[in-house]
Order: C-alpha cells, then structure tokens, then sequence
C-alpha cells in the first residue's frame, strides 16, 4: 500500500519484546555489515546489546528505539526518557570515537600539514568539512578501503561550506558524495555541483542506509 510503514515479523523465539534488557553494550560496525537479530534488518552501523535471561541479542536502531526494553543503571530501573538519554549519549560517544580512532590511524605518521589539520577540524566540530573529508577520504582508500565513509558527518548547511564542496575537482567531489545524506545531495545537485558521473542519474542513485540523528525510544 503506498506510504504505509514495512512491517517487519519478529522471530518466534523473541517472545515479548518487554521480556529483554538492554546490557548497555553497543556496537559500531564501519563495514556496515551488521544485522538486527530482531527485525532482520541488515545494513546495520550500530547495534545494541540486550538480554533474557542468558540469552544476549543484538538489535538495531529502530528496534531499540520501537521496543520498551528493560533499563537497568547502577542497580536502579530507568524511565523510558531517561533511558532515551542514556542511549543517545552512549550512541554519540561510541560514534564519536569510532571516528576519532579511524582519523588517527589514517594520519598516523604523516608530517602533511593539510593532513593533520583533518584531526584537529573534527576534534572541534565533530564533522567533517568537504575539503577535509576529500583528503581524509584519499587516505582511507589507501588505509583500509572496507570502511564506510557515512560514518563522518559532512558540513554542508553553509554556502561557504556549498562553494568548498563545488571548488573539488571531480575526483575529490566524487569521494565525498557517499558521506553525504540524500538531503544534501539534493542539494547539491541543484546547485550543478553533484559529480559529473552521478548527475546524469539523479542525487538518489546508490543506496543508502538512512543516517539516524537519535534514537526514538517509548515515553
């Protein structure tokens, strides 16, 4: 039916979602390889540990956020917001981290002033800038090219921030092109600044694992 939500079945063996707790163990997958062990949803960055009994499961964003887990913190049960604002921190820290160690390793050993100044960038915005990305991206490639590059955050509300992603050559706007959300390849591509390889098909054609700003638990 047109617009109505997919419906996911969840396994017989899950029981009653209100049965499991959350372990407050998370998972950072940068290969994007990852799948929910409650809905199947594959494609997963970040999943979540969670618990019945001795059984351990790991779900999703959406699952996490859908399902009213139990929440235990320093022996005490948390309300649904507060274990809402738990989550999201641990799910920013785990994600800021998983970037910070992925730069480190990129610029390990370089004396580039250019390209040291890439960690010095997020460590102040927790983003990348276009041209920053561009370098940052040229390394990963060389590094370990397994790693998705939608993990980093691109800046692109700006107009300075527009004009710096159409001054790349096409190489560079091509590597960057995959970081960015659908909204700001739209964007993009109004302003004729989309890679020239891409624009013949339109600012949707890879796919996309969609890019979650915070979980949505019951409350």
């Amino acid at each position: 039916m047109p617009g109505s939500a997919h419906r996911y079945t969840l396994p017989t063996s899950v029981g009653r979602p209100d049965q499991w707790s959350f372990t407050w163990a998370l998972s950072d997958d940068v290969a994007f390889a990852s799948c929910c062990d409650f809905c199947g949803q594959a494609n997963q960055r970040l999943t979540y540990e969670i618990r019945r009994d001795s059984d351990l499961r790991w779900v999703c964003q959406r699952c996490a956020g859908r399902y009213s887990f139990g929440a235990m913190l320093d022996q005490l049960t948390l309300t649904a917001s507060d274990a809402h604002v738990h989550l999201n921190g641990l799910t920013m820290r785990i994600k800021q981290q998983t970037c910070h160690d992925i730069i480190r390793k990129a610029v390990a050993g370089s004396g580039d002033t250019a390209t040291l100044e890439i960690s010095l960038y997020f460590d102040r915005n927790l983003q990348l800038s276009p041209r920053h990305a561009a370098l940052l991206f040229a390394l990963l490639d060389e590094v370990d090219p397994g790693i998705d590059k939608r993990i980093f955050e691109i800046q692109l509300r700006s107009q300075a921030h527009q004009r710096e992603y159409g001054d790349l050559d096409s190489a560079a706007r091509k590597l960057v092109w995959p970081a960015l959300t659908p909204q700001q390849q739209k964007r993009i591509t109004a302003l004729g600044f989309a890679p020239r390889s891409l624009s013949q098909r339109g600012p949707n054609s890879q796919t996309r694992a969609p890019h979650h700003a915070a979980l949505q638990l019951p409350g």
